[in-house]
């Protein structure tokens, strides 16, 4: 049954996130062509226009209750700033379909005149003349911002880590991308492949030099328990860089990008001036974000909640009259202030202006010194914490270590 102000579900305590307006949305499109060879995100390959006709009805149900119920439950929903579609390859979608939760989305919350409208996609997708059409109407729709999906300037790897696109898609996308008047582009790059050298790193930011981006994101692969990469891994170990490699790709791709005039604004997110993925700094920022579709994870209220890993078992939860985004059976965490502390920290030290004391104050009530005093001292005489009179941040030392620091707050 839909719960009443009577019957608060939210037991966790009053929180500074508890009272925070929701100002992000994310919705998970599982579906995809092909599953790449590191991916352990839920996805379902190959799926048929019924299933994802399926998907579409309940996501608009999940839409319809987290308005109703936030309502009732008298949370505040502010106009949306950021709207975004992460999957899966959202791009797979039929555009009149995202316009139709674009437009769903804007008339149960609202979009604010500034809000970042972010679209996933494989290059493949946008990859010829017909393909590419697409992107008009989404622009003229609001989408504002997509994000490619490059991984690599080299096709022998980008066929290795099993993508379907090549080097020449990722270009033709991105300028027909930029005629449509989409105004940010980002792309994804991937460091410690099976095979990659520092050649192939400084030939991909040499590519990315060159293509309307103001936006890349780079990581190192992590490899995933039951991923065939993972199983590549165990039968031919010195196919992939090791730690040292690997660490030396990441400061090319550093000190390339700034020469190139991104600013270096999260361990692994670069960004020109304005272009700084707002959706993302809601999750780093430990801000209460709203999230629908199967496998989507929210922060609200307090409350951090999953909806189930399986398409199957979310339609049948969105199906039911009796359940909701919000019912018992979707919390996955009460946060509460012991936690929210923690998380402020952790999670702010990614951002490399780092955690500022005030923010903090404004948060918890008192200084991080407080809170975390000996394992800051201890962090900063290991060289990998800067304690500055405003602010904590990493030094460029810690961003190597961030998992030690993280482990040590913790």
């Amino acid at each position: 049954m839909t719960k009443t102000k009577s019957d608060p579900l939210y037991p966790g305590g009053v929180t500074y996130a508890a009272k925070q307006p929701v100002t992000s949305l994310y919705i998970h499109v599982p579906f995809c062509k092909s599953k790449c060879f590191y991916c352990d995100f839920y996805s379902v390959p190959q799926a048929g226009s019924g299933l994802i006709q399926s998907w579409h009805r309940s996501l608009i149900r999940e839409l319809e209750r987290l308005a109703e119920e936030a309502e009732v439950q008298g949370l505040h929903l502010a106009p949306l700033e950021t709207l975004y579609f992460g999957g899966g390859t959202p791009s797979l979608l039929p555009p009149d379909m995202l316009i139709s939760l674009i437009d769903r989305t804007e008339k149960l919350f609202s979009l604010a005149t500034s809000c970042d409208i972010t679209i996933e996609a494989n290059p493949e997708s946008y990859s010829t003349a017909q393909k590419a059409g697409a992107l008009e109407i989404l622009a003229e729709a609001g989408v504002n911002r997509i994000s490619f999906g490059l991984q690599s300037s080299s096709d022998k790897l980008l066929r290795r880590i099993g993508r379907r696109h090549t080097v020449m898609d990722v270009i033709f996308a991105l300028e027909a991308a930029a005629g449509a008047g989409i105004s940010q582009l980002a792309v994804d790059l991937m460091t410690g492949l099976p095979g990659q050298t520092l050649e192939d790193i400084d030939e991909t930011l040499e590519l990315i030099a060159g293509l309307p981006v103001s936006h890349v994101s780079s990581y190192a692969l992590t490899l995933a328990q039951g991923t065939p990469l993972a199983a590549l891994f165990e039968a031919s170990p010195g196919l992939f860089p090791d730690d040292g490699l690997e660490r030396e790709m990441t400061h090319r791709v550093i000190h390339r990008l700034n020469s190139l005039g991104f600013e270096h604004y999260e361990i692994s997110n670069f960004a020109k001036a304005g272009a700084r993925s707002r959706h993302n700094l809601t999750y780093w920022k430990a801000d209460p974000y709203m999230a629908a579709g199967p496998a989507a994870a929210s922060y609200m209220a307090g409350i951090r909640r999953q909806n189930p890993a399986s398409l199957g078992d979310w339609t049948a939860l969105m199906d039911h009259d009796a359940a909701g985004p919000f019912s018992r059976s979707t919390i996955e965490e009460v946060v509460d202030e012991k936690a929210a502390r923690i998380e402020t920290m952790i999670l702010g030290l990614r951002i490399l202006e780092g955690v500022t004391r005030s923010r903090f104050r404004e948060r918890h009530g008192l200084d991080y010194d407080q809170v975390f005093g000996e394992q800051l001292r201890l962090l900063e005489e290991a060289g990998l914490l800067a304690l500055e009179k405003s602010a904590v941040r990493l030094t460029e030392k810690g961003l190597d270590f961030a998992d030690r620091v993280a482990r040590e707050l913790l």
